[in-house]
């Protein structure tokens, strides 16, 4: 959803419009893959093609909300994403995944740009959007700690947070850090959560392979490359996790995921059969 840092500190926000990631100006023959128009102004995007900032999904300078407003929001967002057919779909895929054998044991959990909790332009779509995407994120990390019996570190990124956003991941439970200390912190014991973000940082962020990755896949970017040839050269760690590691599709829920794919670490077997040792 959010992105690169621009001048002022903050990154800007992502968008799909008629099925293009806006990283570049693509042009007006490219295909659409989506079957209708979203709003602009809503954290729905992939992050993989035409890049421009959306007006309005900005922290809102004179917070409304208290940290109990936002709690009961999520509260609400939360029940819908827990019994959302999304959040089923997704359960049978992480079980799926989680019966292969010799995966690597994670011990710590990112997300990356969920987004402002109340968006300065009062968009319900956004709202809702950074609610669910950390809805999700916290389920996840729930259904690995019950795996594998041990405590997940789990560490948010947003730099659109305000102190009130802040304080409410820490209620729960996620430790917040600022802009880019997460990046140095991934390793191959690691989930990377970040759903549409910009190519540029999702490379800062790659830069140790994670032991899974929720986010853009590799078929996205490359679907973009004709149109800017910027983007092959910043596709190397999605060419080594789209050959080394198992991929899994994640199930979509009202665009708010909408592209989004998991790589997983293939365990020492797995990644024999690849290489062919």
């Amino acid at each position: 959803m959010t992105a690169q840092e621009n001048g002022s500190g903050e990154w800007n926000q992502v968008s799909r419009k008629r099925g293009r990631l806006r990283h570049t100006p693509a042009p007006a023959s490219a295909p659409s893959q989506l079957k209708k128009e979203l709003d602009k102004s809503t954290p729905t995007a992939t992050g993989a093609a035409t890049v421009e900032p959306v007006a309005g999904v900005r922290p809102n300078p004179t917070p409304e909300y208290t940290v109990g407003d936002i709690s009961k929001h999520h509260d609400v967002v939360r029940q819908e994403w827990e019994n959302s057919e999304c959040w089923q779909k997704l359960s049978e895929t992480l079980a799926q995944a989680l019966s292969a054998r010799d995966r690597p044991v994670i011990t710590k959990a990112i997300c990356l740009g969920p987004g402002p909790y109340e968006p300065s332009n009062g968009s319900a779509a956004a709202r809702k959007t950074a609610h669910m995407q950390t809805a999700a994120f916290c389920s996840i990390v729930n259904t690995l700690e019950s795996k594998y019996n041990n405590k997940i570190k789990s560490i948010i990124q947003e730099p659109a947070f305000t102190e009130i956003d802040k304080e409410f991941c820490k209620r729960l439970g996620l430790e917040v850090v600022e802009t880019p200390a997460a990046f140095s912190m991934i390793d191959e014991h690691t989930l990377l959560f970040g759903i549409h973000i910009e190519l540029p940082t999702y490379h800062e962020a790659l830069a140790t392979l994670p032991g899974i990755f929720i986010g853009v896949g590799l078929s996205e970017w490359e679907s973009l490359g004709d149109f800017d040839k910027t983007i092959k050269d910043l596709l190397g760690p999605f060419k080594e996790m789209d050959s080394k590691y198992d991929k899994f599709d994640f199930p979509d829920l009202n665009y708010i995921f909408f592209g989004t794919i998991i790589y997983w670490k293939k365990g020492e077997e797995g990644r024999k059969q690849v290489d062919g040792s």
